[in-house]
């Protein structure tokens, strides 16, 4: 009987994945920019997300879904990735509204799409929202990496660059 409910412990294991490390995703998903494989890779990795995990990984996986768009070739399979993924990232959103990682790759992603997408709409709320309490934020590789976006983008005035005091 013990044999029997180890087989299945084992089993269970093998049948459902763990979800990926923060981290791990995190470095595929700086390397996904430039490399198809890491963008592939993130993909995979991110498999196994669904509606229960963490919103942050959901948002990860919304944000690897577009950037995988840009690894494609048919227009069409691009644009379904692209819907895939936005549905993705507000769905993230949602669940977790204050997280500012969330705010961040929502931010980043939607000043980075060509306009025709009509993906624009939260520039402004989720600029506020990381101007007002990125000096809040405990994980210093994220303070950095938002520090270091919004001084560059062209969303943010030289007042509020000025603000940030990199």
């Amino acid at each position: 009987m013990k044999i029997a409910a180890i087989f299945l412990l084992l089993f269970a294991i093998k049948t459902y994945p763990a979800e990926p490390e923060l981290r791990e995703v995190k470095s595929l998903f700086e390397a996904a920019a430039h490399s198809k494989a890491a963008a592939d890779q993130l993909l995979k990795i991110l498999s196994v997300i669904g509606p229960s995990s963490p919103p942050v990984l959901i948002c990860y996986k919304g944000v690897a879904e577009m950037m995988r768009c840009r690894y494609g070739f048919n227009p069409v399979n691009k644009f379904k990735r692209f819907k895939k993924g936005k549905v993705l990232i507000e769905e993230a959103v949602k669940k977790d509204p204050d997280n500012m990682e969330i705010r961040f790759l929502r931010f980043a992603i939607q000043t980075n799409l060509p306009g025709f997408l009509n993906y624009n709409d939260d520039i402004i709320k989720d600029k506020k929202h990381l101007l007002s309490n990125v000096k809040a934020i405990k994980d210093k590789k994220l303070k950095q990496d938002i520090l270091k976006y919004l001084s560059a983008s062209s969303y943010c005035s030289e007042e509020e660059k000025k603000g940030l005091a990199i």
